[in-house]
C-alpha cells in the first residue's frame, strides 16, 4: 500500500535528514526548529496564548500552504496553517529570502524536511485570518437602492448584475430615476471620444478602471480586460499615493529604466535613511530589511543616520536623528552635493568614465554621463539637449550621428564611446567641423552650478538643520568608498517639487559611485523567469485590441502634441505629465472631476478607496456623487468603504488568503526571485451558476462574455498544440505558474511532494488544466512558495550587481526638455532645490504663513494601508491614533497629553479633532499623525441593506434583514487626509507636483484650536 504524504513527513523528520542537510544554514539564519508535537489549534491562533512555534507538521485535518502575504506590499512569504478548512495561523516560509533575512534554506530541500523550519513574519501577517474572517466582508453583490452616498443597498443576483453593467439602460427606474445609464457595450466603438481632438483616442477611453493594490498577476488580468479586450487606455494604478516621489528620483537618475533602489543591508558600511521607516513600514519588510540593519548595526558593521521630521523607531539605533523640516529633503541633499563637489569628495574614477567599457576597466557595473556635454546656447536648435556627433559634423554616418560627445582635451569633442576618460568639469565653447562655436557645459558642471545657487547656510536654513549636520553627513557618506548608500522611501519627494528633491537624493549615490555595487545603492534583481509567456501565451489572443490616445490622468502624454495646445497654447486646463513614472490615480480622479481631457462614462474602482486614502480625497465625494461626472460606477471590493458608498454596484471580491494570485518579484535591493501567491483556503464569497466564487476574475470574465469582448471564453489562450479557454481565474493563473516553472527550469516534484500539494493546496482542484508533466513542475514550485533558485551572492559578479543598470545620469535630457503645461516653463535637467509651488506657481509657504504647524503622516509597525483597521489585535494594542506634538510646542500652547484639539487647514475650516500626545520624538513646529484611522465606513457606520445578515460575513452578529450594525471602534481616531491642502487654482482638487504628478503629503500647514484641556 502506498504511504500517504503524512507518514512520509513524519518519517523524514524523525530520521533527521533535514538536520543533516541544512542545520548549519538554518542556525546561521536564526531560524527556530520545531518538533512534531506542536499543539493543535482549534480556531484562529491567538497571540495571547504562548506557543513555542506555529504548528507545521501534518496532523489530522491540518493543511499547510506556502504563499505570499498582502498585509502590506512587502511581498514576504507565508506558511498558512489551515485547520478544518479554516485559516488559523501564518508563519514564515523558510524558502523565501524575505522570511529569513536573505538566508533561506536551500531551494532543493525536500518539503517534508523544510517543515522542521520556519521563518519570521511581522504583526501584519499574523492578522491574516482576522482580515479574512472580518464580519463586515461582503459575500454577495450589492446594487444601490437610494441616492448615491445614502448608504442604501440591496442584493442583486449575479446574472442581473452582469446584464445591467454590460447593457446599461434605465437601471434605477424603480427609484423613480428614468436616466439612461451607459452599459459597457455602449462604449465599444472606434469613434473618437472628441471628434475635434482625435489624438485623445476612441470612445472606449470613457471606460476608466482605477486600481488600488494591484500586484503582478491580477494587474495583468485587469489589463487583459480593460486594455486588450475592451481597448480602453485607462487602467490607472495608484503608484502616486503609494510612493511615487522617491521613484521619480530614481526614474530621472536611470533615464526611466528603474524606479526602486535601496542601500545594501548586508554589506553597506553607512546608510543615509531619508523618509524611510525601516523598522516599521519599509519594503522589504521590517522583519527583513529592518532586522538585517538592526543586526549588523548591533554587531558594529553598519552605522546609519535617520532623516525624518519624526524620530522613527530606527532612530534608537541611528548614529543621529536629523529632524528635518517636512518637504525639505532636497535642501539637505543639495547642500551635501555642494559640499561634496567643493571639497572634491566625489568618486573621480567613476565620474570620469564616459562609457561602459571605461567604467568596467575601473571595476564599475555602470557608467555616468557626468562628462557628457550639454548645449547651453539658447539660440541653438538643440538647446538643453546633450551634444551629439551630428551637432559637430552633420555629415557623420547615420549610425554615429546620435553619439554623445565629450572633451578629452582642447575644444574638439569626441564621441563618448571613443574616450577612455574625459573632462569632468567644463564650461565653454566647442568648435564644429564648419568652424562655428557652440556653448556647452558638462553634466557635472551643470549639477555643480545648481548646487551653488544656494549657500550651505541657506540650505541649512531651508532644511531646518545646523550647517554642521550637513557637513558631518556629507563627510561620513563620502568616507566609505562605494559601501555607502541612501535608503529613501515615501517620505522623500511626496510633495510639491518632489521630483527634483528625490533626484538630488539619488544623485548622492552616483557621486560616490555606489550604484549597483555590493554595499551600495542596489536595484532589485527582477523575477526568476517569465510567467506570462512560454508554454501558454497569456499576452495575446484573437481579436486583441491596441489601446490608443491619452489617459484621463494625462500621464506619459505631452500637452504640446494635442489639438488643445495648437489652438490655445499655454496654459492647459490641468497639468500634463509626459515624464512621470505613471499610476496617477489622483490626477485621474481630478480629470474625472473636471471632465478633462474628456468625460468619464463608466468608472470601475478595484480595491481602491480614494476618498479615504488620497490627501484631500474627501473632495472627491462630490465627484463620485455627480451622475454627470460619473454616469456609472462599479466597485470591486471586499467591503463598503468611504468611496464605494457612492457606487451604483459593489462586486464582492476575495481577500488575499482566498485568492489574489500573484507573481511577486523582489523589491530593491539585490535579490532575484519570483514568489507565487495562491489561495490558502476556499473562497467565502457566494458562487456563480458555474461554480466560480464571486471575485474580480469571475466578474470580468462573465462581463466580457456578456459584452461580446474578445480574450475570454473558449480558444483564447494559445498553447503549443491548441488554444485553451479562459473561463475561470485558474485558467489564467495556473497556466502562468506552469510557464514560470518551465521557464525557470524547476525540476518535477517527487511523488511525495505532488501528494503534499494535492492534499493541501486549494489550487490542486484545477490540476486537470495542465498536462501531468506540467503539473509535476508546478507542484515543485507551489510546495516552496515560488522560485528562489538564486542567492544573494549569486546576483553579484564580484562587487557588481549582475542585474544592475548600465547607466546613470547627472543630467537628464528628457526632463530638461519637458515644460510645465500650465506655465510653459522648462524643468531643470539636473537635481536642484525647488521651492514648493503649485503647478500654477502659488508658493504655499507664503499663502499659508498664518498656519503655524506643518502636518505629516506616518505608518505604524502593526498597520499598513487603510484596510488594516480590520486587524483585530493591532486595534486592541493601538485603538486610535494621536496628534504627536513636540514638548516645546506643547509648553508654548499650554497643552498636555490627553488634551483634545481641532486642526484646521486653509482647505478645511471644520477641521479634525483628536487627542494630543506630547513627545520629544517629533520636530518642533511639526505635528505627526499615524495613518490607518478615522474611518467612516468599513463597518464603522450603519447601512441600510436589504437582507444584510445574508450579505455580510458576520451574519446576524453584525446585521439583521434591514441594516448593518456598526462597530464604533473601527471609526476611532482621525484621518489627516481630510484636512490636506487643496489647489485653489485648480478647482480645489488635491495638490500634485507639476513634473511627476506626485500627490502632496507634506506641505499642509494647520492651526490648532483647543477643544478640551482635560483627557476624556
Amino acid at each position: 500500500m502506498e504511504k500517504d504524504w503524512t507518514q512520509l513527513i513524519h518519517e523524514k523528520v524523525k530520521r533527521r535528514e533535514f538536520l543533516k542537510l541544512s542545520a548549519a544554514a538554518i542556525a546561521a539564519a536564526g531560524i527556530p526548529l520545531a518538533g512534531a508535537g506542536a499543539a493543535e489549534a482549534t480556531g484562529v491562533s491567538s497571540p495571547r496564548r504562548f506557543k513555542k512555534i506555529a504548528p507545521t507538521v501534518k496532523s489530522k485535518n491540518r493543511n499547510i500552504v506556502h504563499s505570499v502575504c498582502l498585509g502590506c506590499n512587502a511581498r514576504c512569504g507565508v506558511r498558512a496553517i489551515v485547520q478544518g478548512g479554516k485559516l488559523v495561523k501564518h508563519a514564515g516560509n523558510p524558502y523565501h529570502p524575505y522570511n529569513t533575512q536573505f538566508q533561506p534554506i536551500d531551494y532543493n530541500t525536500p518539503v517534508a524536511e523544510s517543515l522542521a523550519a520556519t521563518g519570521t513574519i511581522c504583526g501584519k501577517a499574523e492578522e491574516g485570518a482576522n482580515y479574512l474572517y472580518n464580519p463586515y466582508r461582503l459575500l454577495k453583490p450589492l446594487k444601490r437602492s437610494g441616492k448615491r452616498g445614502s448608504g442604501k443597498f440591496e442584493p442583486i443576483e449575479w446574472e442581473q448584475l452582469i446584464d445591467e453593467v454590460a447593457k446599461g439602460g434605465k437601471l434605477f427606474a424603480r427609484l423613480g430615476d428614468m436616466t439612461e445609464y451607459p452599459g459597457l457595450a455602449s462604449l465599444d466603438s472606434d469613434q473618437p471620444i472628441n471628434p475635434d481632438a482625435p489624438e485623445l483616442g476612441s470612445v472606449r477611453n470613457g471606460f476608466i478602471f482605477l486600481s488600488g493594490r494591484d500586484q503582478t498577476g491580477r494587474k495583468e488580468f485587469a489589463d487583459r480586460f480593460v486594455r486588450d479586450a475592451f481597448g480602453s487606455i485607462n487602467r490607472v494604478g495608484h503608484t502616486d499615493i503609494c510612493g511615487i516621489g522617491f521613484r521619480m528620483g530614481n526614474w530621472a537618475l536611470t533615464e526611466k529604466k528603474e524606479v526602486e533602489f535601496k542601500a545594501d543591508p548586508l554589506n553597506a558600511e553607512f546608510m543615509l535613511v531619508l523618509g524611510a521607516n525601516i523598522y516599521e513600514a519599509t519594503q522589504p519588510g521590517v522583519n527583513t530589511y529592518g532586522a538585517m540593519v538592526a543586526r549588523r548595526n548591533s554587531e558594529g558593521e553598519l552605522s546609519f543616520v535617520v532623516v525624518d521630521p519624526r524620530a522613527t523607531n530606527a532612530s534608537v539605533h541611528a548614529k543621529n536623528w536629523i529632524a528635518i523640516k517636512p518637504g525639505q529633503d532636497g535642501a539637505l541633499a543639495m547642500g551635501m552635493i555642494r559640499w561634496i563637489i567643493e571639497n572634491e569628495r566625489y568618486n573621480r574614477g567613476f565620474l570620469l568614465s564616459p562609457n561602459a567599457n571605461s567604467a568596467a576597466a575601473q571595476g564599475y557595473a555602470c557608467h555616468s554621463n557626468a562628462t557628457h556635454l550639454v548645449i547651453t546656447d539658447p539660440s541653438h536648435s538643440n538647446h538643453r539637449k546633450l551634444l551629439r556627433a551630428a551637432d559637430i559634423d552633420p555629415g557623420v554616418p547615420q549610425d554615429q550621428a546620435n553619439a554623445f560627445m565629450v572633451l578629452v582635451d582642447g575644444n574638439r569633442p569626441v564621441p563618448f564611446d571613443k574616450a577612455g576618460t574625459a573632462l569632468l568639469d567644463f564650461a565653454g565653447e566647442v568648435v564644429t567641423a564648419a568652424g562655428a562655436s557652440i556653448k556647452v557645459k558638462t553634466s557635472f558642471r551643470l549639477l555643480a552650478e545648481a548646487a551653488q545657487l544656494h549657500s550651505l547656510e541657506e540650505y541649512a536654513g531651508l532644511a531646518g538643520v545646523p550647517v554642521s549636520q550637513i557637513i558631518d553627513i556629507a563627510k561620513e557618506f563620502t568616507s566609505h568608498g562605494t559601501r555607502a548608500a541612501v535608503t529613501q522611501y515615501h517620505g522623500v519627494g511626496n510633495y510639491l517639487g518632489g521630483t527634483h528633491a528625490a533626484y538630488a537624493v539619488a544623485v548622492l549615490n552616483a557621486l560616490v559611485g555606489s550604484v549597483d555595487r555590493k554595499g551600495g545603492y542596489l536595484k532589485g534583481g527582477g523575477g526568476a523567469a517569465a510567467w506570462n509567456k512560454g508554454l501558454y501565451d497569456l499576452t495575446d489572443f484573437p481579436g486583441k485590441r491596441k489601446p490608443a490616445g491619452v489617459m484621463i490622468s494625462r500621464e506619459q502624454a505631452a500637452y504640446e502634441k494635442t489639438t488643445e495646445f495648437k489652438r490655445h497654447g499655454y496654459p492647459s486646463k490641468r497639468p500634463w505629465f509626459p515624464f512621470t513614472v505613471g499610476g496617477l490615480c489622483v490626477e485621474a480622479m481630478s480629470g474625472i472631476d473636471e471632465q478633462y481631457p474628456y468625460p468619464c462614462k463608466i468608472l470601475f474602482t478595484y480595491f481602491f478607496n480614494p476618498v479615504y486614502s488620497i490627501p484631500g480625497g474627501n473632495r472627491y465625494e462630490a465627484t463620485l456623487a455627480d451622475h454627470k461626472k460619473v454616469p456609472l460606477h462599479v466597485s470591486i471590493d471586499v467591503t463598503v468603504n468611504e468611496s464605494n458608498l457612492y457606487a451604483d454596484y459593489i462586486v464582492p471580491d476575495l481577500t488575499y488568503p482566498e485568492g489574489h494570485y500573484g507573481f511577486l518579484t523582489p523589491h530593491a535591493p539585490a535579490l532575484r526571485f519570483t514568489a507565487v501567491r495562491v489561495p490558502t483556503v476556499e473562497p467565502l464569497t457566494a458562487k456563480t451558476a458555474d461554480g466560480q466564487a464571486y471575485s474580480l476574475e469571475a466578474f470580468l470574465i462573465d462581463l466580457a462574455k456578456a459584452a461580446g469582448l474578445p480574450g475570454f471564453g473558449a480558444g483564447t489562450v494559445p498553447g503549443a498544440q491548441a488554444a485553451y479557454g479562459l473561463d475561470s481565474g485558474e485558467d489564467y493563473y495556473l497556466r502562468g505558474i506552469a510557464n514560470l516553472a518551465a521557464n525557470a527550469k524547476v525540476p518535477a516534484a517527487s511523488q511525495d511532494e505532488i501528494a503534499f500539494v494535492e492534499a493541501n493546496y486549494p489550487t490542486a482542484r484545477y490540476k486537470h488544466l495542465l498536462k501531468p508533466e506540467e503539473w509535476a513542475k508546478c507542484c515543485y514550485l507551489l510546495a516552496r512558495g515560488g522560485v528562489f533558485q538564486q542567492s544573494y551572492e549569486d546576483v553579484f559578479a564580484g562587487e557588481n550587481h549582475r542585474f544592475g543598470v548600465k547607466k546613470v545620469v547627472l543630467y537628464n535630457e528628457e526632463l530638461a526638455t519637458q515644460r510645465n503645461s500650465l506655465t510653459g516653463e522648462y524643468c531643470s535637467g539636473v537635481a536642484a532645490y525647488t521651492v514648493a509651488t503649485t503647478p500654477t506657481g502659488e508658493v504655499l509657504a507664503e499663502e499659508d504663513a498664518e498656519y503655524g504647524y506643518n502636518m505629516v503622516t506616518y505608518k505604524m509597525n502593526v498597520h499598513a494601508q487603510a484596510r488594516t483597521v480590520w486587524h483585530k489585535w493591532a486595534m486592541e494594542i493601538f485603538p486610535e491614533n494621536y496628534i504627536l506634538m513636540n514638548e516645546q510646542d506643547a509648553v508654548r500652547e499650554k497643552l498636555s497629553t490627553g488634551n483634545r484639539v481641532r486642526l484646521i487647514s486653509r482647505s478645511n475650516s471644520q477641521g479634525i479633532t483628536g487627542e494630543i500626545k506630547v513627545t520629544k520624538l517629533v520636530r518642533t513646529g511639526c505635528l505627526a499623525i499615524a495613518h490607518h484611522y478615522g474611518h467612516t465606513m468599513m463597518g464603522a457606520a450603519p447601512l441600510s441593506v436589504t437582507n444584510a445578515n445574508q450579505v455580510f460575513f458576520g451574519g446576524n452578529a453584525v446585521a439583521d434583514k434591514k441594516k448593518l450594525k456598526p462597530d464604533m471602534t473601527i471609526g476611532r481616531g482621525i484621518n489627516a487626509n481630510n484636512i490636506s491642502r487643496l489647489d485653489r487654482r485648480l478647482n480645489n482638487t488635491p495638490l500634485t507636483d507639476a513634473v511627476g504628478g506626485i500627490p502632496d503629503f507634506s506641505s499642509t500647514k494647520v492651526k490648532i484650536e483647543v477643544v478640551s484641556r482635560t483627557a476624556d
